[in-house]
């Protein structure tokens, strides 16, 4: 219930006013934080959450906030996703694009364009959450002109790659 009310007041606070998108963020250091923060939560599921980055800063623009969001709300969903004793993989690449992996059934090709929609869940889900997640990610995305795209991982899965303006 938490997580939902979290949520709905997230949905809110994009709706009612723009959100300032013109800091210089590492994004190496904002995907190394939600990874530090979500590991012991995913290991209490059973997975593990790896980390691939460059030795240094990827520096993009937008807002630090909003972008640990999207990224916090990408990794549950893959930890939720997957399967008990895997690995979801963050990685983040020079040109400002964070990609998540994971091992679980994938996403319906039919579906890719509609778990971007608010409340909108797949007939088979059975994680927990009441279909906001995915939509406040694309929202994030959108304020920082970036994009978002979802496919299939290598071997089975999901992979949903994050892309921000480097600057």
């Amino acid at each position: 219930m938490n997580r939902l009310i979290d949520q709905l007041l997230r949905v809110a606070r994009l709706d009612s006013a723009p959100m300032s998108v013109d800091a210089r963020v590492d994004l190496t250091a904002v995907a190394a934080e939600t990874v530090k923060y979500l590991a012991p939560w995913a290991i209490e599921q059973g997975r593990a959450i790896g980390f691939e980055a460059p030795s240094g800063p990827v520096v993009v623009r937008g807002n630090t906030d909003a972008i640990a969001d999207a990224l916090r709300n990408l990794v549950e969903n893959a930890v939720y996703h997957t399967p008990a004793k895997t690995e979801v993989t963050v990685a983040v690449s020079i040109d400002g694009t964070v990609e998540i992996t994971d091992q679980g059934p994938g996403i319906a090709r039919e579906d890719r364009e509609r778990i971007f929609e608010r409340f909108w869940r797949g007939p088979s889900v059975k994680t927990p959450g009441a279909g906001l997640g995915l939509a406040i990610v694309a929202e994030i995305v959108r304020a920082h002109g970036g994009a978002i795209e979802v496919g299939e991982a290598p071997g089975g899965g999901a992979r949903f790659s994050l892309r921000l303006i480097a600057v």
